[in-house]
């Protein structure tokens, strides 16, 4: 869920596991003094520091931007997904939290076999293979190629976050229950089992069909999901799904549906009052929501699944900065919080006199900033591979490591993350080193042998225009100045000092210009994420630095399909690669565990040489700080997942 400023901990280190285009909410801080550990029958209330300016802003699970609060804080607690993915800090399949059994490959694996544990919804219905088909009928309709471009705003209705052109569910050719709890899909291709449960099933998520097949608050419930259940092969596009419905008119059918039950969620005010979203199957039930970003959840007494909860209550305290849920800290008023970046030394502090413990909060994660390959000023420049060389040999990692993250963090090379040691799907040569290692020098010399003019301290220029070996490249004008516009996220005092120091390293060392430019997380967000194409450019960012990495998730094996393949909803920056697309598919179809570590090799190895973002430093997601007396929350999800349902006082 992407989809995620450079380097690790910058404050709390916000995550993008999809698209995320954030509500630009302006968020008050909540006085969390009287929120304490609260001691009850029942269980203590738990309070959790959420990100400063980033609560969760959207509920219904089939969200058409995949941002970190919506789903790991929100959704995800209320209901799961189809099969769990986190299993004691190990990006490994958990099929103890799954709702479902781990799936069966047969016919050379182009048949998946689902069967379903026998759990129910909090209004005593069991969870079946209807609200699978329910579930897969939406996402169906709504990813269908045949409608506008996914994500686009022109036709009314959601859109699928984590969609591919041509992968889940365009992959499938029919799906069905075959009796209460199984349920059956024929792929229209052999793929790899484990891609295909790690990076596809791991999309589904069961959904009440009988509280929420409706096209209306007045209509009754139905079976209107189904109408829209004729397949058609589409012209010019792999195996097509549903026969679109005419433009601005779809109202009936799977689509009807999803636009109804995402016009709900759009609506923040009601969360607490809907009865849509009183059906539950997951450990916790929604009791309080607040457009501030307060959230209060309560165990579901339902619960299919183990560990049942036992603590009262889960709180998510929304703050405005990184000083004032420090302050919260301080005051020994939050059960579990982060510790800014800058404020690592009080650690021993808190531990001494409030009563906390420290864990260092790690993910599967890599961490980038984006190109604009569309950018009608500069695009043309970032799509010189000489150029992106140069401009990450001046991206001094060690040095942002060592002065702006208190030595937290590895140097990044590449899309597979290093953590866990030893990860089997890091390359030997991404293990080896760094390809573009910090070297001003190279950097200069590249550009010279480019058609440059180096100006170190000064802005350099193109001076031989053109195409030929030894010229700028295609689209570079004879002048043209190597002056770039930085947009970054607002608030952290890490990614702002590294930002200045990366902004004085290109002028002095190769005459790159660098006028940055500082926004709240959610403009930064929304803007880099805004539709761009070739055809339809964005001119208003030209790099973009969201203080985020992308976290594997809601694909969970470390391919590039969501984020580099060509044309893929979270590709913000449109790079386009036609070895990257083949690299990429590779991995998805490889026969064998053995062959399928191979191709992961060689689509890494293409993404560390071939730069299609800016890599930065990778480092923990955050220092969490909890309170001594609660115990479940060590080892922390390596997937930015948060499990309540543990935690015991």
């Amino acid at each position: 869920m992407m989809q995620s400023a450079s380097g690790p901990t910058l404050g709390r280190r916000l995550r993008l596991i999809g698209l995320a285009l954030l509500l630009p909410l302006a968020l008050a801080a909540l006085g969390v003094s009287q929120l304490t550990v609260q001691a009850s029958k029942a269980g203590p209330v738990v309070t959790f520091a959420e990100a400063p300016s980033y609560p969760p802003t959207y509920i219904f699970p089939m969200m058409p931007q995949l941002q970190p609060p919506d789903f790991q804080e929100l959704s995800e607690q209320l209901w799961p997904y189809l099969y769990w993915f986190g299993d004691s800090g190990k990006p490994l399949l958990n099929e103890a939290l799954s709702i479902a059994h781990t799936p069966t490959f047969s016919n050379n694996n182009t048949v998946v076999t689902i069967t379903l544990k026998h759990w129910r919804w909090s209004d005593g219905q069991p969870v079946t293979a209807r609200d699978v088909v329910f579930w897969l009928n939406m996402v169906s309709a709504v990813t269908d190629p045949n409608r506008v471009p996914i994500g686009s705003n022109s036709e009314p209705g959601p859109a699928w976050g984590s969609a591919v052109p041509g992968g889940f569910p365009e992959n499938i050719v029919k799906y069905s229950a075959s009796g209460a709890y199984t349920v059956v899909l024929d792929l229209n291709a052999s793929y790899n089992p484990t891609w295909y449960l790690y990076n596809e099933l791991s999309q589904i998520v069961p959904v009440p069909q009988q509280t929420w097949d409706r096209l209306s608050a007045s209509s009754p419930v139905g079976n209107y999901d189904a109408s829209a259940a004729t397949r058609t092969t589409l012209p010019n596009t792999s195996p097509g799904w549903y026969v679109p419905a005419t433009p601005g008119s779809a109202t009936t059918g799977a689509l009807g549906v999803a636009q109804f039950l995402n016009s709900n969620s759009e609506d923040l005010s009601t969360y607490e009052s809907n009865p849509l979203w009183k059906v539950v199957d997951g450990p916790f039930r929604l009791a309080q929501f607040t457009t501030s970003g307060f959230v209060k959840l309560v165990p579901n007494d339902l619960y299919s699944g183990l560990p049942k909860p036992t603590i009262s209550a889960f709180e998510e305290i929304p703050f405005t900065s990184d000083a004032a849920e420090f302050n919260a800290l301080r005051s020994g008023s939050l059960t579990i919080g982060y510790l800014p970046v800058e404020d690592l030394n009080q650690r021993a502090s808190l531990e001494r006199n409030e009563g906390y413990k420290f864990n260092s909060w790690n993910e599967y994660t890599f961490d980038y900033m984006l190109y604009n390959f569309t950018n009608e000023a500069v695009g043309a420049i970032f799509k010189q591979l000489y150029f992106r060389q140069a401009f990450q040999s001046l991206i001094n990692q060690p040095q942002y490591i060592r002065d702006f993250q208190h030595g937290n963090g590895t140097v990044a090379n590449g899309p597979v993350p290093s953590y866990p040691p030893g990860n089997v799907f890091e390359s030997p040569l991404v293990k080896k080193g760094v390809v573009y290692p910090y070297d001003p020098a190279k950097a200069v010399s590249l550009l010279k042998s480019s058609g440059w003019t180096v100006v170190p301290g000064g802005v350099s220029y193109c001076s031989r225009p053109g195409t030929a070996t030894g010229d700028c490249g295609a689209g570079i004008a004879a002048g043209q100045k190597a002056t770039f516009k930085i947009l970054y996220a607002a608030g952290t005092l890490a990614l702002t000092n590294e930002m200045s120091a990366m902004e004085s390293t290109m002028k002095a060392k190769a005459g790159i210009s660098l006028d940055l430019s500082a926004a709240p997380l959610a403009d930064v967000v929304s803007t880099s994420f805004s539709s761009c194409t070739f055809s339809a450019p964005c001119n208003n960012w030209e790099l973009a630095d969201w203080g985020t990495g992308w976290t594997y998730y809601t694909d969970y094996l470390p391919t590039g399909e969501e984020f580099f393949y060509s044309n893929s909803i979270s590709n913000a920056g449109d790079y386009i690669s036609a070895k990257m697309n083949t690299d990429i598919t590779a991995t998805n179809t490889a026969s064998t565990y053995s062959a399928e570590i191979k191709a992961i090799y060689n689509y890494e190895n293409y993404a560390a040489t071939d730069l299609p973002v800016v890599w930065l430093p990778n480092g923990p997601y955050q220092f969490t700080m909890y309170k001594s007396g609660l115990g479940g929350v060590v080892p922390q999800g390596i997937f930015a997942e948060i499990y309540p349902q543990f935690y015991r006082h």
